[in-house]
């Protein structure tokens, strides 16, 4: 008896350890509306890919969405192909697109490549 009862309270501590937040991921924040009939909120963080053209719009659930930006266009694209990218109508310096039901608003300066 004795036995399973420490058992079982190992096993929960060891999920305590599993339930610390993670840091949260380097970038900038970005408006997102993730899901269908969310408002936008600044709660998305961009990651630039160090050496590559791949950013990485991380939500704040944890998921992620990764594109690639072609460098002679500065198209971006799904870097996963899971599903297309819809561009909205540009206003003013922010890109605006959705994949699935989640939309993004980016300020184009940081989708422009860092200077060397």
């Amino acid at each position: 008896m004795c036995l399973r009862i420490s058992s079982a309270l190992a096993g929960l501590l060891g999920l305590a350890g599993c339930a610390a937040e993670s840091p949260p991921p380097p970038g900038d924040k970005i408006d997102c509306a993730i899901g269908a009939g969310a408002d936008f909120a600044p709660l998305c963080t961009l990651e630039r890919v160090p050496g590559s053209d791949e950013i990485v719009l991380h939500h704040p659930d944890g998921g992620f969405r990764r594109l690639i930006r072609d460098p002679a266009s500065g198209a971006l694209a799904p870097g996963d192909g899971a599903e297309p990218l819809v561009r909205a109508p540009q206003t003013g310096a922010i890109a605006a697109f959705a994949i699935g039901a989640d939309r993004y608003r980016v300020p184009l300066a940081l989708l422009d490549p860092p200077a060397p």
